[in-house]
């Protein structure tokens, strides 16, 4: 017994020689979800991150050859670790860094014995002044906008949704990034032959308990294949988004359109196909969703909520979802929070092939 203050002093050592000038804390939830999925048009596996959370491009198609089946299926992967610190320099400035993961799209681990998963990165940056550096959320995302629900996202089909390593610099409420590129293209999968970065500038505003969003995205799309085709396009985008007070509730949304196909949808679509020419050409996508909360107490509230996609492939094909959810949130204390979500949705992919998928969520989370 007398061992564990000596085992503790020792492991504090390391962090107490900066403890004059830092502040360290963490933070974090341990949530388990359960849910009963039910698919239209065949069996979606079991190694699929449609399993985890709803994943629109997931959804089984069979053109309605398929046949109906349901899963059950438990995790409690989403639950998620971080740490920060807050230095106070010598010059009197702050520095402040912060590490963040979970352990769901693990390749590692199975549900037969031990249900084993590798943690992920999520975020890892530091902010010193005006700039930040490292992985954390695109600036062209607003996670300000998003619906609170049973599912890890939800709305999907219509919102921003990305973590990447960027530089941003802060003035006030305007922001400008310039991030890392990717480029996805149909039939290749993801091409890392940018040659520039995606370049996203923000506007931030509140009028009373109101606030909003407007931010704009300029890319370049690049491919090198060894197979004859190097070329490079452009593309743009813009995003509206925000959250309006009705007395205690509040209704969520967000609207995104332009050549930003990896930005929403979860990547439903490439951002670019090669045309018979062997030039590029970038996929339009219109996303959007809108998502009201209304409380019943202050323990209980409900969201409903509805999310949609449709992007032009510019070879005239289009690919389109939308989701419905609506749910009922219970905290008997801050902490700790009951929740149970029915959603429904449906895909309509590039060959004209449809899929619905079912799903009733339950889920627990304690926050610390």
């Amino acid at each position: 017994m007398r061992k564990t203050p000596l085992i503790l002093l020792t492991a504090a050592l390391p962090m107490a020689v900066q403890a004059a000038n830092t502040e360290f804390s963490y933070g974090g939830y341990i949530k388990l979800d359960a849910m009963m999925s039910t698919y239209s048009d065949g069996d979606l596996g079991a190694a699929s991150l449609g399993r985890d959370f709803y994943v629109p491009s997931t959804i089984p198609t069979s053109g309605g050859a398929g046949e109906e089946t349901s899963s059950f299926d438990m995790t409690a992967k989403s639950s998620r670790f971080n740490l920060k610190s807050v230095t106070t320099l010598d010059n009197g400035e702050t520095l402040t860094s912060y590490v963040e993961m979970d352990f769901l799209g693990s390749a590692q681990g199975n549900e037969v014995v031990s249900n084993s998963y590798s943690p992920r990165l999520r975020h890892a940056f530091f902010k010193y002044g005006d700039l930040t550096f490292g992985q954390t959320w695109s600036t062209f995302m607003n996670t300000g906008a998003l619906a609170e629900t049973v599912d890890f996202l939800g709305v999907s089909d219509g919102t921003v949704f990305n973590r990447q390593a960027q530089i941003r610099y802060t003035m006030g409420d305007f922001q400008f990034a310039l991030e890392n590129p990717e480029t996805t293209v149909a039939g290749a999968g993801a091409s890392d032959d940018g040659g520039i970065p995606d370049i996203v500038a923000r506007y931030n505003m509140k009028a009373g308990d109101h606030a909003f969003t407007v931010a704009a995205i300029g890319r370049q799309f690049a491919l090198q294949d060894g197979a004859g085709v190097d070329e490079t396009a452009t593309g743009f985008g813009v995003n509206v988004s925000g959250k309006v007070m009705v007395g205690a509730d509040d209704l969520k949304f967000s609207y995104t359109t332009g050549n930003v196909a990896r930005y929403v949808g979860l990547g439903q679509v490439s951002d670019v196909i090669v045309n018979g020419d062997g030039e590029l050409e970038a996929t339009t996508v219109d996303a959007a969703f809108v998502a009201f909360r209304h409380h019943w107490n202050s323990q209980l509230r409900s969201t409903i909520a509805y999310s949609m996609f449709d992007a032009d492939l510019e070879d005239d094909t289009e690919q389109s979802s939308s989701s419905t959810r609506i749910n009922l949130m219970y905290s008997p204390e801050k902490s700790v929070t009951y929740g149970v979500e029915y959603s429904m949705a449906t895909i309509e992919k590039t060959d004209e092939s449809e899929g619905d998928l079912d799903r009733l969520q339950f889920t627990a989370k304690y926050s610390f």
